[in-house]
């Protein structure tokens, strides 16, 4: 029997998910009899309040996902929503079809709840990683509290509170992350981009550090809800 629209979405819920915009970047992990598997993929839009749709990754970089996009396995989507609302948005959703004309699209049901993390609480729990961001300024190191959002083996996406405290960071300024406070996890890096918020800085940070201790880093990143 097909399974009806989920309605029970509370308004303030709804918002968050009508906020996401086509073309926005997303994450999506992929239940598979291993391990979860994640990607980056695009938005493409809503069907309210029957279905969500995106992209299908790149079948050149990930082709075996071809094998577990099938109706029914389940995946977990997560956006940040950035300006005043500053948050983190997690929902799980089942596969309901995969076309490949005359675009690759994936279809998945309209979830039945939402989870949402407030970056400015910096909590210890997913979908992000606390760490301290430190640049050197003057000759001596000044530092801030933040979240890393989304992280690959390049480079990263964190954000911080905008303060006086601590400067605006230029493209190409060097940068340090201490994850959780350990000083054996530091990984540098180069700020490539930036935005900015009435409250909220976001980097984008590509690494410079090794392979070895990004892959510690990437083994912290381990999302559930």
């Amino acid at each position: 029997m097909a399974k009806q629209p989920n309605r029970q979405l509370s308004s303030a819920d709804l918002d968050s998910l009508l906020s996401l915009r086509p073309g926005s970047v997303v994450d999506l992990q992929i239940t598979t009899p291993t391990a979860p598997k994640r990607v980056k993929t695009q938005f493409v839009g809503i069907d309210l309040p029957t279905c969500l749709i995106f992209q299908v990754p790149s079948e050149t970089k990930w082709g075996y996902l071809r094998d577990i996009l099938i109706p029914e396995n389940e995946v977990v989507v997560r956006y940040v929503l950035e300006g005043e609302q500053g948050k983190v948005i997690a929902f799980r959703a089942e596969v309901m079809k995969v076309i490949t004309h005359p675009s690759p699209l994936l279809f998945v049901d309209f979830p039945a709840s939402l989870q949402s993390l407030a970056l400015r609480k910096h909590k210890r729990w997913t979908p992000g990683i606390q760490a301290q961001l430190s640049v050197s300024d003057a000759e001596q190191q000044i530092s801030i509290q933040s979240m890393i959002l989304d992280v690959s083996q390049q480079g990263c996406r964190c954000v911080c509170d905008a303060t006086p405290d601590f400067p605006r960071l230029d493209n190409g300024k060097a940068v340090n992350l201490m994850i959780a406070n350990e000083k054996e996890l530091v990984c540098k890096g180069v700020v490539k981009n930036s935005s900015l918020t009435q409250s909220k800085c976001f980097y984008g940070i590509q690494f410079s550090s090794e392979a070895e201790i990004v892959k510690k880093l990437l083994d912290r990143f381990i999302v559930e809800i």
